[in-house]
């Protein structure tokens, strides 16, 4: 049987796995994955899905395909008898020869504003993953390494908590905070204790108003994502123009990581963007960068309208 020994991706599994999120350049379109608080914060039922090809053309020595491949669905929604949102999050994501199937809920509690611009959100999320190696395609530099003896796949599955409040102010402002992987949970995935690393994450951006006519609107959006584990830490910087709602481009950069250039459009109801990354680090040797496509769908909704009084002007 053909093994391959992956010294890049193996580092980057089991050396420093708190980082080891969904990268998504066009995170901003759907916020739920990092920071269970955004439930619901649309007014509106929400299904989205990322599709994304990370580091194109990474191949080992062998020629095998190894580039990190990441799927994710997101549904939320307002459920206004609980005061707040609901949501899910499924996520696949596959980088050489590990296999990652991760679920999780989420629940919003959104605090009452006087004026409906304002929202303050505190949510939870619970979830349930499942991460899978083959060690049967490993070459060790010392064979008889008795931590993998294992000739075959081996999965493990984990649960854990993830926390985070948000702030936004419509069209003017948002700012979110959240830390996923509280209880630091653990699996033994053959002879392999993995540790999931609690991670933070910090999002936030504004709306400047550039051009304000009858029938042009036009907004320069700047945008923040810091991710961290207190040992490591990685930044997204993008901005994007958005013009009356509807057409928006913009440009990214991640630290130590890619250039990013990104476009998008929005039409009764749907959201399609698209990205492309330029692979500034070492590997930007090996690989042809990195494609992200995301397609997703709001369909407006509001709380019932509730009688204030049965009172009758006829009965005077």
């Amino acid at each position: 049987m053909k093994k391959i020994f992956l010294l890049p991706l193996f580092l980057l599994l089991f050396v420093i796995p708190g980082l080891s999120q969904v990268q998504l350049t066009q995170y901003f379109l759907d916020e739920t994955l990092y920071n269970p608080a955004f439930a619901g914060a649309n007014d509106a039922i929400c299904t989205s899905s990322y599709l994304r090809n990370q580091w194109m053309g990474l191949t080992d020595a062998n020629g095998n395909k190894v580039a990190p491949v990441s799927g994710v669905f997101n549904f939320h929604a307002p459920v206004y008898s609980l005061n707040g949102g609901m949501g899910m999050n499924v996520v696949y994501d596959k980088a050489g020869f590990e296999q990652n199937l991760g679920v999780k809920f989420n629940y919003a509690y959104h605090v009452p504003f006087k004026d409906d611009n304002n929202l303050l959100s505190i949510g939870i999320g619970v979830s349930v993953f499942n991460k899978t190696i083959d060690f049967s395609q490993l070459i060790l530099e010392q064979p008889n390494d008795p931590l993998f003896q294992s000739a075959k796949k081996e999965s493990g599955i984990i649960t854990d908590i993830d926390l985070g409040i948000q702030y936004q102010l419509y069209k003017k402002m948002y700012a979110g905070i959240s830390a996923v992987n509280l209880m630091e949970s653990s699996a033994n995935i053959g002879s392999i204790r993995y540790d999931q690393k609690r991670n933070f994450y910090l999002t936030g951006g504004f709306y400047a108003k550039l051009i304000d006519e009858q029938n042009s609107v036009l907004y320069l959006i700047p945008s923040l994502l810091v991710k961290s584990n207190l040992t490591n830490m990685q930044a997204d910087i993008n901005a994007r123009v958005e013009y009356n709602n509807r057409y928006w481009a913009g440009v990214s950069w991640r630290y130590q990581d890619a250039l990013a250039v990104m476009a998008g459009v929005n039409l009764k109801g749907f959201r399609i963007g698209a990205s492309y990354d330029l692979t500034t680090s070492y590997l930007s040797k090996a690989t042809n960068g990195s494609v992200e496509f995301f397609v997703g769908y709001c369909h407006p909704i509001g709380p019932k309208i509730r009688k204030s009084c049965n009172f009758n002007t006829r009965y005077l």
